[in-house]
């Protein structure tokens, strides 16, 4: 049975990788490691007519709802840890759009039957650049979820700037479900909000 991917995953890969502004977030910048209590309940999901497409909140859908993003810059990588409201079922995507001095970033990871894996991608060279170490892995009871990004993949930056975002979907009913996690709700085809400059 072959499978059909959220028309926001696409979206979503435009809209990191165009060169155009993204959403900041107003809160300062701290060295080293940056917290974001996101919204319960504002899974969204999209809604298509045969003469519009629109996105609507789903606050019953509490599979895939961030509640507490978690980014921290390390010596040697950059940890970004996705927390929800309820242990996360199912297959989902999980994305971190990675924006450094020089680059901009775009890590997917996927799990889903017959489909894997955690890739690296910039706008700049190859569209998908092999990484050693980088990994996505879920913890705390799978109540999150966490992505490991080495710093060596990323260029050894002085600061990163990240936005995240996790999917889930429903293998059998061909919906899927989305959370920015750095705000409430997401938007139809906007850029994804962002940390501000986390230092080393």
């Amino acid at each position: 049975m072959s499978i059909s991917v959220s028309r926001a995953v696409p979206a979503l890969l435009l809209s990191v990788l165009l060169p155009a502004g993204t959403v900041a977030l107003a809160a300062p910048a701290h060295a080293d490691r940056w917290t974001y209590d996101d919204a319960v309940g504002d899974v969204t999901h999209m809604v298509e007519t045969a003469t519009s497409l629109s996105v609507e909140t789903a606050p019953e859908q509490a599979n895939g709802d961030i509640t507490q993003t978690v980014i921290q810059h390390r010596g040697t990588k950059v940890v970004v840890e996705l927390r929800t409201r309820t242990p996360i079922t199912g297959a989902f995507g999980v994305n971190a759009a990675v924006r450094t001095p020089d680059q901009r970033y775009l890590v997917m990871s996927v799990r889903m039957p017959g489909m894997g894996g955690t890739h690296l991608m910039t706008l700049a060279d190859k569209p998908d650049r092999r990484c050693k170490g980088l990994k996505r892995k879920l913890v705390a009871g799978k109540t999150a979820v966490r992505l490991t990004i080495p710093r060596s993949c990323i260029g050894d930056p002085r600061w990163v700037r990240v936005g995240v975002g996790l999917t889930t979907f429903g293998l059998f009913t061909g919906e899927s479900y989305d959370d920015d996690g750095l705000r409430t709700a997401s938007p139809l085809f906007g850029m994804p909000a962002m940390s501000p400059k986390i230092k080393r």
